[in-house]
C-alpha cells in the first residue's frame, strides 16, 4: 500500500493522502500494476475479497500517519462493484473501529459508476455521510454523466483529473470545463482537488481554475509515507523557483490608500470590541460579520501567540460544511512563528497587515490583519482577521 500526498499550495500543508495499491511479484520483487490485479480478481470472482483486503490494508498503513498527525485525511477508492457490499455490511465501519480511526478522517473516493445505479449510490452516501465520513467523486470531467453527479450526489469533495482533461480534443474545452466545474463546486461548498498535476504548467492552470488542493507527480509519486516524509515533500515543493515567481506575481501589492483605510477600519473595530466578554465572543463576531461582509474569518490570540478561540467563519462568503478540511485555525494552535503575530509583537505599532494572499476558503485575494484589543477584565489579546481585499476596496475605499 503506497500513498500520494494531496497538498494545499496556498497554505503549504498536506490535507491528506490517497491510498494506492500495488501487487508485488515475489520472484522479481517488482510492482504489479493494480489494473492487472483487479482484472484477475474479476476473472476468478474474487473482486469483493480483493477490495476488502485493499481497504483493510489502507486503513492499517494509514494509522502510522494518523498517529503522527491526526488532522490528516485518508482517501480510499471505492469502485461501484463494492458499494453493494458496503451497503449490506459494516465492513468499512468495523475496520475503522478496529484501527481506532475516526470516521471524519476518512474520505470515500467513489469512481467508475453510472447514473443507472444512482439509487444505490444515494443509499451508500446517506449511510456513511451520516456517520461522519467524507464523500468524494473521483475523475470529474471523464464523461458527461460524471458531471451530472456533482448535482445528483452533492459530494463533499470532487477530484478533477488533469490527465483526462488533456485527452479532450478541444483546447477550449480543456481550458473552460475545469473552470466552470470549479465555479459550480465552490458555490455548492464543495472542495476541489486537481489531480494528475505533473509539471509547473499543470499546477498554474489548476490554481487558476480554483482548485484548493492538488495531487500528482509534481508533488510526489506514490510511496511509503510518514509525517516527517510528508513535511520534507512540502518543504521541497515550496523551493520550486518557478512557483515562487508565480505566487509573487499573483500576490498584488496593496496601495497606500487601502492600507490607510484598513488601519482606520481596524481602529473602529477595536472600539466596537473593546471590553469584549470572551465567553460571548462568537455572538459578537457574528454581529461584526453582519456589518462587515468583507471579513472572511477571525480569531483571537493571547500575548504568547496561542489561539484562545476557534476561528469564526463568515457564512456569507463560504459554505462551512467542509471547513474542517481546510485545517482552519483552531483553539490552542500556535501562531508564535507566524508573520501575523511576530510582526505585530516586534513593532511599536498595535496593528499589522500582511501581504495579499489567496484565501484557501474562497480563492479570493485577502489581507491578514492583527491588532491588540483589551477584554472586559483588562487583559490584552490579539485580534486576527482575514479580509477580502477587493470587496474591502469596493465598499470602503
Amino acid at each position: 500500500m503506497l500513498f500520494q500526498m494531496i497538498l494545499s499550495p496556498q497554505e503549504d500543508f498536506a490535507v491528506g493522502v490517497e491510498a494506492l495499491v500495488r501487487g508485488i511479484d515475489f520472484d522479481t520483487n517488482n510492482y504489479i500494476n493494480p489494473n492487472i490485479l483487479f482484472e484477475q480478481a474479476k476473472k476468478h470472482n474474487l473482486s469483493i475479497e480483493l477490495d476488502k483486503i485493499c481497504m483493510k490494508k489502507a486503513l492499517e498503513e494509514f494509522t502510522h500517519i494518523y498517529n503522527e498527525d491526526n488532522n490528516t485525511l485518508l482517501f480510499i477508492n471505492v469502485e461501484h462493484s463494492f458499494i453493494s457490499y458496503l451497503n449490506e455490511t459494516d465492513y468499512l465501519i468495523d475496520c475503522a473501529n478496529y484501527y481506532n480511526l475516526p470516521y471524519k478522517n476518512i474520505v470515500i473516493d467513489i469512481n467508475n459508476f453510472h447514473v443507472n445505479i444512482i439509487g444505490e449510490i444515494e443509499t451508500f452516501i446517506e449511510k456513511y455521510r451520516s456517520l461522519g465520513f467524507y464523500i468524494s467523486i473521483d475523475d470529474i470531467g471523464k464523461d458527461y454523466s460524471n458531471l451530472d453527479n456533482i448535482i445528483l450526489i452533492n459530494p463533499d469533495i470532487i477530484k478533477i483529473n488533469n490527465l483526462l482533461l488533456k485527452k479532450l480534443e478541444s483546447k477550449q474545452y480543456r481550458q473552460l470545463l475545469p473552470k466552470y466545474i470549479s465555479k459550480i463546486a465552490h458555490e455548492m461548498g464543495i472542495v476541489v482537488v486537481a489531480k494528475g498535476i505533473e509539471n509547473n504548467d499543470d499546477f498554474i492552470q489548476s490554481v487558476n481554475i480554483g482548485a484548493q488542493f492538488i495531487q500528482g507527480y509534481l508533488i510526489s509519486k506514490p510511496k511509503k509515507l510518514s509525517s516527517k516524509k510528508m513535511n520534507d515533500i512540502v518543504c521541497k515543493f515550496k523551493e520550486n523557483d518557478n512557483l515562487k515567481k508565480y505566487f509573487h506575481k499573483k500576490q498584488e501589492d496593496s496601495s497606500r490608500n487601502t492600507i490607510t483605510k484598513l488601519i482606520n477600519f481596524m481602529d473602529n473595530i477595536k472600539l466596537e470590541l473593546e471590553g469584549i466578554v470572551l465567553v460571548d465572543e462568537e455572538n459578537i463576531f457574528r454581529n461584526i460579520f453582519d456589518k462587515y461582509s468583507y471579513i472572511e474569518n477571525c480569531w483571537l490570540l493571547n500575548l504568547e501567540g496561542i489561539q484562545i478561540s476557534d476561528a469564526y467563519i463568515n457564512n456569507d462568503n463560504f459554505s462551512t460544511r467542509n471547513s474542517s478540511i481546510f485545517n482552519i485555525s483552531k483553539k490552542n494552535m500556535d501562531f508564535s512563528n507566524r508573520e501575523i503575530y511576530i510582526r505585530l509583537n516586534d513593532t511599536i505599532l498595535d496593528i499589522w497587515v500582511t501581504k495579499p494572499f489567496i484565501s484557501l476558503l474562497t480563492n479570493n485575494v485577502c489581507l491578514g490583519v492583527s491588532k491588540y484589543i483589551i477584554d472586559s477584565k483588562g487583559e490584552k489579546y490579539i485580534l486576527c482577521l482575514n479580509i477580502n481585499r477587493n470587496k474591502f476596496i469596493k465598499e470602503v475605499c
